[in-house]
């Protein structure tokens, strides 16, 4: 290529011949950048199992070896340095896919999950800090390159999101599991009259955000996300089990003003953590309205707000939050389910979030007793008698008569 760059050749030979310089000098970047790309990938993943704290230096490998030469074809001609951009991307795309057949392969072997938990957690970040500056290095292939270009960087882009996905994955289920024994205790008696369930919570999620913010801007906000709508679904779980019955109005008002205490600190800890998924504050707050009001229009409004935030929540939701407060009346019941049925079968009611806006489609709801689909007018009886109503029996089979005797 020196020679090329130079501009030695060009007067000495006819554009043909030129042309022929040029792809046998394609032809071999390209082979030349796949052996060592190769060889990078295997360097670094030889270390990924090690129980050293390593900092991965994959990503910067990566790009000094492509732009070495892609910073100096353009040199020979604007034709020249767009074929060799769009070479490149190629070998980057080719070269994405393997690492991220590495990366699941290394989290798949049973092995790696004996390192010590903060290594392994370190070595999970290391992978998805690669993905930023490569998947800035493709961008600027594709704009550099031929039209024909945007296949290989839709294909680096997608194997890129494959690691970071996996690897927020594998992050959020590790975390979550330390947190299980603090979301057990929530929605009990003990938990109306103790912080000591959402103080675990609280506490256990901060110390994990100091590990975690060693993570790249961008993979970040995308995880501290996750991590915000987990927590909430989480803590609204239990919620809707059935744990807690709120016949009084009393209970009714402890149990609200419990749960916007903890939802105002939860609130606190993801604004520190610089989580940008503010559509998520309002959830708890909604709810606790829903179980605190006592007269059925400004139930239905707050109902009617929750469908039109969170449009995944379903009549079974709603149908169940009522059971917790004891509203068991059919005519009052009934014409709060009405609006979530209305807004529900409405044209915005129907599009179901993206995974990374879903709330309630993740919160299971136990199925109703039979007699929550009776006729209306059976429905005038509170549900306890109505349970207890006899039901008629399918008549026995008479016996059958002797034959008479000839």
């Amino acid at each position: 290529m020196v020679a090329l760059e130079n501009g030695e050749l060009e007067p000495l030979l006819s554009p043909g011949t030129l042309r022929g310089l040029e792809d046998e000098c394609v032809t071999d970047v390209k082979a030349q950048t796949r052996a060592a790309l190769l060889r990078v990938l295997q360097e670094d993943a030889g270390h990924w199992a090690g129980a050293e704290d390593r900092c991965s230096s994959l990503a910067q490998d990566v790009c000094e070896l492509l732009e070495e030469h892609t910073e100096r074809a353009p040199r020979i001609s604007q034709e020249f340095g767009e074929r060799m951009a769009h070479c490149c991307l190629g070998g980057l795309a080719e070269f994405l896919q393997s690492f991220q057949q590495r990366v699941e392969r290394f989290h798949e072997n049973p092995g790696v999950r004996e390192l010590l938990p903060d290594t392994y957690i370190s070595r999970t970040i290391s992978l998805v800090n690669c993905g930023p500056p490569l998947r800035a290095l493709a961008e600027r292939l594709a704009r550099v390159g031929p039209p024909e270009s945007e296949p290989a960087r839709e294909a680096a882009a997608s194997a890129l999101d494959r690691v970071t996905r996996l690897c927020h994955r594998i992050l959020t289920d590790l975390l979550f599991q330390e947190l299980q024994p603090h979301f057990s205790k929530l929605m009990r008696r003990k938990w109306l009259s103790s912080s000591e369930a959402l103080d675990g919570i609280v506490g256990t999620l901060g110390a994990k955000a100091l590990a975690l913010r060693r993570m790249q801007d961008e993979p970040y906000q995308e995880l501290v996300a996750e991590l915000h709508r987990r927590a909430l679904v989480e803590y609204v779980r239990p919620l809707f089990r059935g744990r807690l019955r709120c016949g009084s109005a009393r209970t009714r008002s402890r149990v609200a003003g419990r749960l916007r205490e903890d939802a105002a600190q939860l609130q606190r800890l993801f604004r520190r953590l610089e989580s940008q998924a503010s559509w998520l504050d309002a959830v708890v707050p909604r709810l606790a309205e829903v179980l605190h009001l006592e007269d059925t229009p400004s139930i239905q409004m707050e109902v009617g707000m929750l469908v039109r935030d969170y449009p995944d929540i379903r009549r079974k939701h709603v149908a169940a939050l009522l059971d917790i407060r004891g509203l068991h009346h059919t005519v009052a019941r009934h014409e709060i389910l009405a609006v979530a049925r209305d807004l529900e079968l409405s044209e915005g009611g129907t599009l179901s979030p993206p995974r990374d806006r879903a709330f309630f489609a993740d919160i299971p709801v136990p199925r109703p007793p039979f007699c929550l689909s009776l006729p209306l007018f059976l429905g005038r009886l509170s549900l306890s008698r109505l349970a207890c109503l006899p039901w008629p029996r399918p008549p026995s089979p008479s016996p059958s008569r002797p034959r008479a005797q000839h």
